[in-house]
């Protein structure tokens, strides 16, 4: 059952935890978040001899390595080549191969000449030597379209003109899909402590506070709370809540004002993405009645899904229940995507996908609504099981908005 809001002043840490946080154990060994058999039938599925891993996402799991700078520093190639039989290969930058070894399960780590800031002819000349020892330079191989720079997969033909080379990151997309146990836990737990941040920074707020005072409290909390990185934070009050995407300003909240936080974190590489909402003062009865119901909805939704629906169906569903539920026909968006490494994996909800719901997808669900020049908005992390959806981002009761005062 969800719990009220249990902010700690000042100190976010569990002194009963280890260390003084309340953080998992060391995962040196990551091979649990890899479901290297989902691998294997994915590239047979697809026809393919072998698929080259660039996007940092994909690179993580296909190699079990995780370092930030897979995302910030994408020029610095990592590959994970898998064959569809055989073992892998972990291309890298030949600094990070002679450092960082005991950290990716691929036995066979190689290392290329890094040149920064040009086009780097070493990464490729790497992997067709790979896929040439394998017996695949007439393979076909699929690549990451999407993020395999051009002039590199023109390289990559020109160093094996006979091998046919074809996109394939729909395989990535099936491949990641459905979550380890291991993974469910690590998203459980990055959604939790996102939460703990959250209400943490709502706690310590008072009116008059700048939504930057505010925000930066959370980016304080989530890292003392084990994150990573802060990988995005959203936040505006009173009439800004419509604008997309609106980071904190340095102007104060008032009496009466709504407050839309959509707040992620990367833990060890997987990310949170949560909406929490709250008000400066008491909520007038309108603005009550608006978020009550949305958020009534919400539930509504999460308890309804089930294995075997498409997406399109479960988009429909959404409007169907949230028109029972808000006043004044108002019109709601409904979405969903799932989420893990990427903050929007694979599949979306929309109209436009046929996608079925599986056991063991990490899905967001969430809900917006206009009402009077304020955005109100929900969002939960929910896994998929057998029996239905159990909702993972339990720390805080979303049925009314936490009230500053």
């Amino acid at each position: 059952m969800p719990v009220a809001h249990q902010p700690v002043r000042g100190d976010t840490r569990d002194r009963n935890s280890r260390a003084g946080r309340d953080l998992p154990m060391p995962l040196k060994d990551r091979s649990a978040f890899t479901n290297t058999a989902r691998i294997r039938e994915c590239i047979a599925r697809a026809e393919l001899d072998a698929v080259l891993a660039v996007q940092a996402e994909n690179v993580i799991y296909c190699s079990g390595f995780y370092n930030f700078d897979l995302r910030t520093l994408p020029d610095r190639m990592c590959i994970a080549l898998w064959p569809r039989e055989g073992e892998p290969v972990f291309i890298v930058p030949d600094r990070r191969a002679a450092s960082d070894g005991a950290m990716t399960f691929i036995n066979d780590m190689r290392g290329y000449k890094l040149l920064d800031g040009v086009f780097n002819p070493y990464p490729m000349e790497m992997v067709a030597e790979a896929l040439t020892e394998k017996g695949l330079a007439r393979g076909r191989i699929g690549f990451e379209a999407l993020y395999l720079p051009g002039w590199h997969e023109r390289e990559l033909q020109r160093r094996l003109p006979n091998a046919q080379l074809v996109s394939c990151d729909y395989v990535f997309d099936e491949i990641r899909m459905v979550k380890t146990p291991a993974e469910i836990e690590q998203l459980r737990f990055a959604a939790v402590q996102t939460e703990k941040a959250i209400a943490n920074a709502y706690e310590l707020a008072r009116p008059g506070d700048t939504e930057k005072d505010t925000v930066d409290r959370m980016g304080y909390a989530v890292t003392r709370l084990g994150a990573d990185i802060v990988a995005f934070n959203v936040f505006a009050s009173g009439p800004r809540t419509p604008l997309g995407h609106h980071l904190a300003e340095d102007v104060p909240m008032q009496y009466g004002d709504i407050i839309r936080v959509d707040y992620g974190a990367s833990f060890d590489g997987y990310f949170s993405d949560l909406v929490r909402m709250a008000v400066i003062g008491p909520p007038s009865a309108r603005q009550d009645r608006v978020y009550r119901s949305l958020a009534a909805g919400q539930r509504e939704v999460v308890d309804a899904l089930r294995v075997g629906q498409s997406m399109r169906e479960i988009a429909e569903m959404m409007q169907t229940i949230q028109r029972r539920h808000l006043p004044d026909n108002l019109p709601v968006h409904g979405f969903g995507h799932c989420i893990g490494l990427g903050v929007h994996d694979r599949p979306f909800i929309t109209v436009d996908e046929e996608r079925l719901l599986e056991p063991g997808m990490t899905m967001m669900i969430e809900h917006l609504v206009t009402d009077g020049g304020e955005c109100y908005h929900v969002e939960d992390l929910i896994v998929m099981r057998e029996y239905g959806a159990e909702l993972l981002s339990t720390y805080t009761d979303t049925s009314s908005m936490y009230v500053i005062e």
